[in-house]
């Protein structure tokens, strides 16, 4: 039973993770310019689903950090 409480665990986080990735892919595509706009690669998803917490704090920082200016 304790194996299945991490398997959910990881579960979650890693469905957080790529909630966090698809909707980043989408807003650095849609609104950034030239050449920061272009689709990912796939290890740039997969950088973005298992480092979430780090890349949504950095981004978190700079949007406020920007929004604040």
């Amino acid at each position: 039973i304790k194996y299945m409480v991490y398997i959910d665990m990881i579960g979650i986080y890693v469905m957080i993770g790529i909630g966090w990735a698809i909707w980043l892919e989408f807003f650095t595509t849609r609104n950034l310019s030239e050449p920061y706009n272009k689709p990912w690669v796939n290890s740039e998803r997969v950088l973005h689903v298992t480092l979430w917490p780090i890349t949504l704090t950095v981004f978190l920082y700079n949007f406020f950090k920007d929004l604040f200016e």
